[in-house]
């Protein structure tokens, strides 16, 4: 009897490296939550969860979803893939932070043109690891094997978190006020933005091996801020996050309209190996500011009088936070000011 022939592995898909790789995420252990609990998770078509909203008066279901953009071609180039999982998970759950809520669980999407195992466990292991840090639940995921759409060693990856606010206290643009205190919180570098433009960069001029590491540092998770929230009720009007867009292109989003965010970008927290980066490529403030954090990861707008209050709960959790400016009154759509600077920004 002529030996059964498996087309579709000839193809480029391997049916049974893929299961063996769900069958090892199976096996690495659950990650649970406090938001509630997993019926029903990794394994099968659909998986299940029990949300836990006791103690909500209008508890609201937040959702996002995000990539790691073309920060996994520099991290493929330098086989130093873990961080990418961790970056994955943060862009997410980030986005949930800026209305006050917590996540609850976590799906994956991860693409690839063959499936290399190495790599997928690579990048789980950073998940897990990060949905660990921001007590989320990994509920399933879907892995992709597509050959002729990725070259071989390539993957994209993009998320999906769900979580919860109560929207009685949940924050949004109308809490803010003229004399609100702007407070940078401290990112882990340029976190998942910008790749394409330093990519450039590295092509013309060489970076060191450790400066690489600096420029892969994975992306912070300001998991510390439900805590720190609800220490603080009422005292933060606002949170943004800021990502592609940089700080002018991400703060008005969360901000009403006919005020201005007067910012002094010398009170920003760039970090010094950050600022030799832009000096060696010849980039100012003005032309890098809409692309990069900037060393600000998040950005709060927060009731004057609770200002130094603020500042001192993130210290107590380990992070960094400074004054960098105020919201002051303004005219039509909300909009950033620099001191210093006359780029109509």
């Amino acid at each position: 009897m002529a030996e059964k022939r498996d087309l579709y592995k000839e193809s480029g898909v391997d049916v049974e490296k893929g299961d063996e790789l769900v069958d090892w995420l199976q096996g690495s252990g659950s990650i649970g939550t406090r938001g509630g609990e997993v019926v029903s998770g990794i394994g099968g078509f659909a998986a299940l969860f029990r949300p836990d909203f006791k103690g909500m008066e209008d508890p609201l279901l937040v959702t996002g979803t995000d990539g790691v953009g073309t920060k996994v071609l520099l991290a493929i180039e330098e086989n130093d893939l873990e961080g990418l999982g961790f970056d994955l998970v943060a862009m997410c759950v980030n986005d949930l932070y800026t209305v006050g809520g917590r996540p609850l669980f976590f799906l994956d999407y991860y693409a690839t043109g063959v499936l290399d195992s190495n790599q997928f466990k690579a990048v789980l292991a950073g998940i897990r690891k990060a949905l660990k840090q921001c007590d989320t639940a990994l509920l399933g995921g879907e892995t992709a094997e597509l050959p002729g759409l990725y070259d071989k060693g390539h993957f994209d990856l993009a998320g999906f978190v769900v979580g919860v606010v109560d929207g009685a206290k949940r924050l949004q643009p109308e809490h803010v006020e003229v004399g609100d205190i702007l407070i940078a919180l401290e990112s882990s570098g340029f976190h998942s933005n910008g790749y394409s433009l330093l990519r450039k960069w590295l092509k013309t001029k060489k970076a060191s091996p450790a400066r690489i590491k600096q420029i892969l540092e994975p992306t912070r998770i300001y998991w510390e801020l439900p805590d720190i929230l609800k220490a603080l009720p009422g005292s933060v009007h606002a949170l943004a996050n800021i990502t592609g867009g940089g700080i002018s292109g991400n703060l008005p989003r969360v901000l009403p309209a006919n005020v201005v965010a007067d910012i002094d970008p010398s009170l920003i927290p760039t970090p010094k190996w950050m600022k030799e980066i832009f000096d060696d490529y010849d980039a100012s403030f003005a032309s890098v500011e809409g692309v990069f954090n900037m060393g600000a990861g998040m950005i709060a707008a927060v009731k004057a009088s609770d200002a130094d209050a603020f500042i001192k709960a993130c210290s107590a959790s380990k992070l960094g936070a400074v004054k960098i400016g105020t919201i002051a009154a303004g005219q039509g759509e909300a909009s950033v000011r620099f001191k210093g600077l006359n780029d109509g920004k």
